[in-house]
């Protein structure tokens, strides 16, 4: 029986149709020894080819599409087939994270710059991202050059005789460019060295007379000088009244010793015992007002009559007329707009003709063209590349960092990082640290314990010098920040971590004890993506102090007490925070004034009750040459704020928020002479980052 049972295993092994007729005549005769042969379900089968227990052959069926006899490793068992993974070279892969067919994840490597993983339109391969250049039709432009927005170069052309590109106002569009050069009669100027508007210089002579250019207040006019009030001691007298010489008060220089009188001296109001003799209004040739008659009185000299006044022809307690003239626009040059009038009146100059605007050509209150006002990488964002400036022109923004690709992260002109980055740059071990930069176009490279999930951030190395405590803030930043500090380099233990600390603004603040020669990784973030969670930041390294004293206009809160610079009790009795000391431009007490401006890296340093939050924004030092009403306006700027303050930290006089282009409307303010103010123009271009924006600010009576 053993053998009969051998040879059933080896037809079975060998699954020859031949063995069928050989196996049932062996079935019939294994049946025939009264075996009780299995079914293919009760042995709990369902697939291929089985024995029945008594020598025969059973045909258990095949298995469903995707199954195999077997396949999970029990016999004639239907089951899934075993899985073999595909590799990056049959996927036809070579970036990326692929999948490999079963379950798992294959490392198809990585791209070099300019192409990205799935760049060309095929997943998990390198390619570039297609890009379309425009045409100069499609702009609308048919002059100079232009950038194709894809890294390449338009050339729209020239301009025929007589245009010149941009001349009409428009960049890249040609247009008439005509300038006719001013005089010196027409600007209403009869001194000093002027721009003839043109890019020349007018020679308008020298003053005479004992006047000096500018001495009256008004710049390139002959005038006085202002009277400047005598006293006693510089007139050499020590009793009596005298007058101060310019109308005022009159001086007291006190009385004699008993036995003494005024005047008894070697000079008029001097003290001695000789008998004084008091001179006369004819003597001292006066006729008006009170005079010192030498000897410890006063003579009463008359009043002046008509129009004249005493002193008002320039020479004290002398009848002279002070009539004033008014100008006339034509004797001013002026033709268009509201001009003072010389005598405390304003002229209404008239308005432009179509296509030209007033003071359109640099000179205020004379009508012409707008000129073509180039842009600059930073105005435009660009980091890298050559872009158009929008008057005909390319600028050259500059060449990326090496591993950094020009446009490389889909923005045309932004260098882009494709890899990931522990340190941005190297500070070395100075102090103080003042650094500006940007997180727009960085990548997300680390992540803090008190957030910068999906932020864009920048790393900095520093060197402790000594063994103190430091601050590290991002005070004045035009964005929400996170600071971190970390000892050592990207994996070393974060030894602080804030995203407040800072009174106003986006800033934060930390402070760490350190040892001499200890390094650090100082990580500039944001707490999380969003709104303002990319844009400019000023990150500022200080020794900690116990008081702002001192510091006051560094930018940084070095006490630690979340106020920074101005906004500080310890100096809010510095006399510079009148202004002086945070205004980015001084204009002096010049007037009318107009002046081109940005708010590029110029970060968040003001806040006005009608402005917008996270903005950069630019602080000017003005003051009032006279007593009177003032108009401040920025007509034909970007979307802007513009407040006036009357310091740092100061009172606010007025604000107006102002949407952009010819509807800036003006704010008017009324200041003393000699009073400092503040004007500050802040950006509202966009809602979700801040952005440097280009503005022309006006300052008139």
């Amino acid at each position: 029986m053993g053998k009969r049972w051998a040879w059933v295993w080896v037809c079975l092994a060998v699954g020859g149709l031949s063995c069928d007729a050989w196996m049932g005549s062996f079935g019939a005769l294994v049946q025939d020894s009264g075996c009780q042969a299995l079914t293919c379900d009760a042995q709990g089968l369902d697939c291929g080819t089985a024995i029945d227990g008594c020598g025969g052959v059973l045909h258990c069926g095949t298995c469903p599409e995707g199954q195999s006899c077997g396949g999970e490793g029990q016999p004639n068992v239907c089951g899934l087939a075993p899985c073999t993974p595909a590799t990056c070279d049959s996927l036809g892969a070579t970036c990326g994270d692929a999948p490999d067919g079963c379950g798992g994840v294959l490392r198809c490597g990585t791209c070099e710059a300019p192409e990205t993983c799935g760049g060309g339109g095929a997943p998990y391969v390198c390619g570039r991202t297609p890009c379309t250049p425009t045409t100069c039709a499609a702009r609308g432009k048919n002059c100079g050059s232009l950038s194709d927005d894809c890294a390449g170069t338009l050339d729209c052309g020239t301009c025929p005789e007589g245009e010149t590109c941009g001349g009409g106002g428009a960049p890249n569009v040609c247009g008439p460019a005509t300038c006719t050069p001013t005089t010196c009669a027409a600007l209403g100027k009869n001194c000093g060295t002027l721009s003839d508007g043109c890019g020349g210089t007018l020679e308008c002579g020298a003053c005479t007379g004992g006047m000096t250019c500018g001495a009256g207040g008004v710049p390139n006019v002959c005038g006085q000088a202002p009277c400047v009030p005598a006293t006693c001691s510089g007139q050499g007298q020590e009793c009596g009244l005298l007058p101060d010489g310019c109308g005022g008060t009159l001086l007291e220089c006190g009385v004699c010793a008993a036995g003494d009188s005024c005047g008894g001296g070697p000079a008029p109001n001097t003290c001695g015992p000789a008998t004084c003799l008091p001179t006369t209004c004819v003597a001292l040739g006066k006729n008006c007002g009170p005079v010192s008659n030498g000897c410890g009185g006063l003579l009463d000299c008359g009043t002046c009559y008509g129009s004249d006044s005493c002193g008002g022809g320039g020479v004290a307690n002398v009848c002279g007329s002070d009539r004033c003239t008014p100008d006339t626009c034509a004797e001013v040059g002026k033709n268009c707009g509201a001009v003072p009038d010389g005598c405390g009146g304003m002229l209404e100059c008239g308005t432009c003709p179509s296509g030209q605007t007033c003071g359109g050509g640099g000179v205020t209150n004379v009508c012409a063209r707008p000129e073509c006002r180039p842009y600059t990488c930073g105005q435009l964002g660009k980091t890298c590349g050559a872009v158009s400036d929008g008057c005909g022109g390319m600028l050259a923004c500059g060449t990326c960092a090496e591993g950094e690709s020009c446009g490389g992260g889909g923005v045309a002109n932004l260098c882009h990082q494709p890899q990931p980055v522990c340190m941005d740059q190297e500070l070395g071990s100075a102090l103080p640290v003042t650094l500006k930069g940007s997180t727009v176009g960085a990548r997300d490279d680390h992540l803090a314990s008190c957030g910068g999930q999906g932020a864009p951030d920048r790393a900095y190395g520093w060197t402790a010098p000594h063994t103190g405590t430091f601050t590290f803030d991002t005070a004045r930043s035009a964005m929400r920040t996170l600071v971190s500090v970390r000892a050592g380099g990207c994996q070393g233990e974060e030894l602080a971590c804030a995203t407040s600390g800072i009174s106003y603004g986006g800033g934060s603040r930390v402070e760490v004890h350190l040892t001499a020669g200890q390094r650090v990784l100082v990580i500039v973030d944001s707490p999380r993506a969003g709104d303002f969670s990319a844009g400019d930041f000023e990150l500022h390294i200080h020794e900690r102090s116990p008081t702002e004293a001192g510091h006051c206009f560094d930018g940084a809160d070095n006490d630690g007490d979340r106020w920074v610079d101005c906004a500080d009790t310890d100096c809010q009795a510095e006399p510079l925070c009148d202004g002086r000391g945070c205004a980015d431009v001084d204009l002096g007490s010049a007037l009318p004034v107009v002046y081109l401006g940005d708010t590029v890296q110029s970060g968040d340093g003001f806040q006005g009750t009608c402005g917008a939050l996270l903005q950069p924004d630019r602080g000017h030092l003005w003051t009032a040459p006279r007593a009177g009403t003032f108009t401040f306006d920025t007509a034909g700027s970007d979307a802007n704020a513009l407040y006036v303050l009357t310091g740092c930290r100061g009172q606010e006089l007025a604000c107006r928020a102002n949407p952009g282009g010819s509807r800036g409307a003006p704010v008017r303010v009324s200041l003393d002479k000699g009073q400092t103010v503040l004007v500050v123009v802040d950006g509202m271009a966009r809602a979700d980052r801040g952005a440097p924006i280009r503005y022309t600010l006006r300052i008139s009576e």
